[in-house]
């Protein structure tokens, strides 16, 4: 790791605490004349770094530019992975595309602080202002995970753990790919597949993750809907953390998570009203089945769906 990401790490771990030159000179074995050249590069950077003085430096509390070594500094593992960030891009996840078609095999993540045709399930729309957190991650199917349903599953856990230990917020799962948290969206999720067009098989899987950040103003089609994490989220922390569990479960089987998924889904037990594709249906939420089926009790019948929307929680203040 180069000296100034290395410094970046250490002021991140003591943000709002000043670091002696003396001290990192120390630290990396180097002289404090290098420690002040990183410094000056990480500011050329767009980090905000204060000195204080004889104390040292100190990474300002509102330090918070998005980039991949303020991101990899906060990394733990996974070193070898590419990361591409951008202020501004149509869909990171069409980045990824664009990526895996010459890229086979590798692994990469695409992060941008604003999209301008971010887009969910069903081909919607997914609002992206610059206030957000916009992820797309390059992964290659492990066979028992192919169906596209379970790496969503993996990324609303990786998600979930993620805020939580960042944040200190516990977010929700709504199946399948949206997280709640005090009872309105802050996330979505899309994951898609990348197929070899002579064999028909799975080369990669693209998973997109939506997180809104200190959003306040939302469309009036969402006003009752969404919501932000907050301010002083630190965008870099929350996306190494982020892409560190994501790859970390996608590399385990299904049942190594699948629990988790289900114990962080609010509708277990709830009354909905479910679309299969066909029609909708008034039902109770049984289980989330191993492969992230929904399982439904209608009318006293078991049925798992693997497609479908959830359109209405009955006698909930939720709006989906």
């Amino acid at each position: 790791m180069a000296l100034k990401n290395q410094i970046l790490a250490m002021l991140e771990q003591s943000r709002g605490e000043p670091l002696s030159g003396t001290a990192l000179a120390r630290e990396f074995g180097v002289s404090r004349n290098a420690v002040w050249k990183a410094v000056n590069a990480l500011k050329a950077e767009g980090h905000i770094i204060e000195t204080a003085g004889k104390q040292g430096y100190k990474l300002a509390e509102d330090s918070d530019e998005l980039t991949a070594e303020g991101i990899r500094a906060c990394m733990d593992g996974f070193e070898n992975i590419k990361i591409l960030t951008y202020k501004e891009v149509a869909s990171t996840n069409d980045e990824a595309k664009k990526f895996c078609v010459v890229n086979s095999g590798e692994r990469a993540v695409f992060i941008a602080e604003k999209q301008t045709a971010g887009r969910g399930r069903f081909g919607r729309s997914f609002y992206s202002p610059e206030s957000g957190l916009y992820l797309s991650a390059v992964t290659h199917p492990n066979r028992t995970i192919e169906r596209s349903v379970v790496y969503t599953a993996a990324a609303a856990v990786a998600a979930v753990r993620a805020i939580t230990k960042v944040c200190g917020a516990e977010p929700k799962i709504k199946w399948i790919n949206d997280l709640y948290l005090d009872g309105r969206k802050i996330c979505g999720i899309l994951t898609e597949a990348v197929t070899d067009f002579e064999t028909g098989e799975v080369r990669s899987m693209i998973t997109g993750i939506g997180i809104n950040l200190s959003t306040e103003s939302f469309p009036d089609e969402l006003r009752e809907k969404a919501a932000g994490l907050g301010s002083g989220v630190r965008r870099n922390q929350l996306a190494a953390q982020i892409i560190c569990e994501l790859y970390r479960l996608t590399e385990l089987e299904p049942s190594a998570f699948m629990e988790e998924y289900r114990r962080d889904c609010f509708l277990i037990g709830r009354e909905i009203v479910f679309f299969d594709g066909e029609k909708e249906l008034r039902a109770r939420v049984a289980d989330i089945g191993a492969g992230c089926e929904l399982v439904l009790d209608i009318d006293g019948e078991k049925r798992s769906y693997i497609h479908g929307e959830i359109r209405k929680i009955i006698g909930e203040d939720i709006k989906i």
